[in-house]
């Protein structure tokens, strides 16, 4: 593999920590002064937008015509260090991997870089793609992966991509790169239907042999 693209949240660190349910928290207090609604509403169409568009924020622009730059600079406004310590051995995986490293990541570019750098990985990649360099269009849709190829300057064939999401597993999948889906532990075995010319692993410490190993061509 020339490159590997990581996802960020949930796959540089476990799921359910508490990172993702804040930042909805905070996504829904927005959307409820914003709109109006009460906060039952705004989780409601919070969840709706980010199942229909991708993310609540690409939603939030077409249907509503929000400007983005406000929702970002208050929703992420967050300290998260009680959420999040540096990982040695996160930090050392990244470093035994091989290839250009890029973290690929729907979230935008502060909160990205605010988790790298709790966690001790910041300078552990080569690249940050975030939601800014999609133009706000992110995973799974075909173009966000064309764009995350084009950044890292090299062939989809030659790229391996792992995220927590299947369905982003599933489009880069369909996009060409070599998937890898991190899936919750304990559902390997159940994971055969969809998957298919997608790796399965439950931890990231599965990465190295995998791609020692070689990765199934989509």
């Amino acid at each position: 593999m020339d490159a590997l693209l990581l996802d960020l949240d949930e796959t540089l660190y476990p799921r359910g920590n508490g990172v993702l349910q804040r930042t909805d928290r905070r996504i829904a207090a927005w959307v409820a002064a914003r709109l109006g609604v009460s906060e039952e509403e705004a989780n409601r169409l919070r969840f709706e937008l980010w199942q229909s568009h991708g993310t609540t924020l690409r939603g939030l622009v077409e249907r509503y015509g929000i400007e983005p730059g406000d929702y970002l600079e208050v929703v992420y406004r967050t300290d998260l260090s009680d959420l999040l310590q540096p990982d040695p051995a996160l930090r050392a995986l990244l470093g035994r991997l091989p290839g250009r490293k890029a973290v690929f990541t729907n979230a935008p570019r502060a909160h990205a870089r605010q988790v790298l750098e709790l966690l001790d990985v910041h300078d552990a990649f080569e690249d940050l793609i975030a939601i800014e360099d999609l133009d706000l269009v992110p995973k799974p849709a075909p173009e966000a992966y064309a764009r995350a190829l084009a950044r890292v300057g090299v062939e989809a064939a030659r790229c391996a991509f792992v995220d927590d999401s299947l369905a982003n597993a599933r489009a880069a999948a369909r996009a060409g790169l070599r998937a890898v889906w991190l899936a919750p532990s304990g559902t390997r075995a159940e994971a055969g239907v969809g998957t298919e010319g997608i790796a399965v692993i439950e931890s990231l410490a599965e990465l190295e042999p995998l791609l020692g190993a070689g990765l199934p061509r989509a």
